[in-house]
């Protein structure tokens, strides 16, 4: 088996994403470019406060109501089966991931957060978890559904591949930057369950 650990995104990948990003920005005041964090970042006081506030609003919203992917259950159970190791890392907070993966019993071995720093694209996101798992970047995949999941994996040096679950299933303009893209998540276990070949960018 070529990897140890799989890293799992969350909104998008395991899960729906159903918050509404545009209106965070609107209610935010922030521009319609830049992720949201990192115009958090560069706030101070009292409107960063209420920056939070309205963010974790909307997640917390979006947190009662999102379903999860069809396979996802099957694919962390599997990956245990097969003896890989999992892990989530997500940009949403720890209160909302943990009552996402509560409602629908889903278990992973580590869980980062937006809590811990620094967030996706940094590649510590992800280096920082194998350094706590004790796994090497060859020996890990990352599995996700956006730009950032693929800046991080490729800056970290592991291997990625992107669940095509945005926009009907289309190649989006940053597909090119992960190593293989999947339709769906049964499709990324059918990839790895066919002993591990290494992943070859190939578009399914």
């Amino acid at each position: 088996m070529k990897y140890r650990l799989v890293i799992f995104d969350m909104d998008g990948t395991l899960t729906e994403e159903l918050i509404d990003f545009a209106a965070i920005r609107a209610e935010m005041g922030l521009p319609v470019d830049g992720g949201i964090l990192e115009h958090m970042k560069r706030m101070t006081g009292e409107e960063r406060a209420r920056a939070a506030a309205i963010l974790d609003r909307h997640e917390a919203e979006a947190a009662e109501r999102c379903g999860i992917h069809e396979g996802a259950a099957e694919v962390l159970e599997r990956l245990r089966e097969m003896g890989v190791r999992t892990a989530l890392l997500t940009r949403n907070s720890r209160g909302c991931a943990e009552r996402i993966l509560a409602r629908h019993g889903l278990t992973l071995e580590h869980v980062a957060t937006r809590e811990d720093l620094p967030h996706k694209p940094h590649p510590d996101s992800i280096l920082n978890i194998l350094r706590r798992m004790r796994v090497e970047p060859t020996e890990t995949l990352m599995v996700g559904d956006y730009v950032y999941d693929l800046q991080a994996a490729r800056a970290a040096g592991v291997d990625s591949a992107l669940v095509l679950s945005r926009d009907g299933g289309r190649l989006p303009d940053y597909a090119n930057m992960a190593t293989r893209c999947v339709r769906n998540l049964r499709e990324l276990l059918d990839l790895l369950h066919r002993g591990g070949a290494p992943l070859n960018g190939e578009k399914s």
